[in-house]
């Protein structure tokens, strides 16, 4: 029997094969596509600001004596864990309205999941011994949730926890590789995406590759698929031809994400094709105004490639003149790479401003640290 996903994979793989030169098609963007999205759609498809929005003026408004299952606080949480960028405050009201979801409903285990989510994040800020709590919380709601077979999220979630985290705690890598090789048999399409993330942390990019692969021979609509390839072929293994497909395959899969533009927008940086990579970032900038992510991919690559400054300086700008969207390069990661901007620029009163800045916010980048130091000598 023909059905529309298998005729869907012949198309793709018709679709790898024409010629680089053939371009990318694009789909025309529909402008401001969050609006007509719900709660649910909105975090599945990355856009955290417009969720927490919408979700706190739920919340709001839902009476005090109203009966709850938890649903709107475990989104809530989500949104504001993605959207915390590290920042401490933000993460701990992530905690409580997880907590809150779970206490609602025990037996959920996606609430598990979420609660050790972010108790992972929190983690990554704290002290050494708040570090450990919140790491054995991690471990235990994980647990609690992988007992769920159905519960894809946390499976991956034991298996980044078997890779990251030490043995003091419980760390083991063959677990983790375990748990990689049973998600890849038994969910074909998100399981073998997940192996191919943990393949590239342990270091072995053929097999993040063939993973990725595979995963879309089973789902080309996988947005998460899709982006991971095109990274890939950015970052991992540069290759133009291949990551502009794969990117414009992430844009088919979702024509509504700005970071999917983003991705298609860095690709044009890596043959210097600085004027068309800028169609593209306004392009996404119509599709959601309040994700400038595109800008920043150009602005990165600018740095990267140690030229276009002045244009680097312009967007990093624009990128900090608005509330960061959820998942994205943080405030911190942005003024490095404005200060190394200014400092080629021989700006270097702005770029050491901007370089101190960075440290402030994030005392982990090292390369900040270095920058600055390059200043004083």
């Amino acid at each position: 029997m023909v059905t529309v996903v298998s005729v869907i994979r012949v198309l793709s793989v018709l679709l790898i094969a024409l010629p680089a030169v053939a371009g990318c098609r694009l789909p025309d963007p529909v402008a401001d596509a969050p609006a007509r999205l719900t709660p649910a759609q909105l975090l599945e498809g990355g856009h955290y600001l417009t969720a927490a929005r919408l979700l706190e003026t739920a919340l709001k408004q839902r009476p005090a004596n109203a009966s709850t299952n938890g649903q709107l606080e475990w989104m809530l949480s989500k949104a504001k864990a993605s959207l915390a960028h590290g920042d401490t405050d933000t993460l701990e009201q992530a905690m409580e309205f997880a907590e809150k979801a779970l206490a609602a409903d025990p037996n959920n285990s996606a609430y598990h999941v979420q609660v050790a989510a972010t108790a992972a994040r929190l983690a990554e800020k704290a002290s050494l011994f708040k570090k450990l709590a919140y790491v054995r919380r991690a471990k235990q709601e994980l647990d609690e949730a992988a007992a769920d077979a159905t519960q894809i999220d946390a499976q991956w979630g034991l298996m980044m926890y078997y890779f990251a985290a030490p043995p003091l705690v419980g760390g083991d890598r063959n677990k983790a590789r375990q748990i990689a090789e049973k998600l890849a048999a038994t969910v074909p399409d998100l399981g073998r995406y997940y192996a191919g993330r943990l393949a590239l942390e342990l270091n072995e990019p053929a097999k993040a590759e063939a993973y990725y692969k595979q995963s879309f021979g089973e789902n080309p609509l996988l947005f998460d698929t899709a982006s991971a390839l095109a990274m890939y072929y950015i970052r991992t293994k540069p290759d133009q031809s291949k990551a502009e497909l794969w990117a414009c395959q992430a844009v088919h899969a979702d024509p509504g994400r700005a970071d999917a533009w983003a991705l298609l927008a860095r690709v044009h940086t890596m043959c210097g094709c600085w004027t068309e990579a800028i169609r593209i970032a306004e392009r996404a900038e119509k599709v959601d105004p309040e994700n400038m992510s595109a800008y920043f991919a150009i602005a990165e690559a600018a740095i990267e490639h140690g030229e276009q400054y002045e244009l680097a300086a312009n967007l990093l700008r624009k990128y900090l003149g608005m509330p960061i969207e959820g998942d994205q390069p943080s405030e911190a990661m942005a003024r490095m790479h404005l200060g190394t901007a200014f400092a080629h620029l021989g700006r270097t009163a702005e770029a050491a401003k901007e370089l101190k800045a960075a440290v402030e916010l994030d005392p982990t980048l090292d390369a900040a640290k270095a920058e600055l130091k390059k200043l004083r000598q």
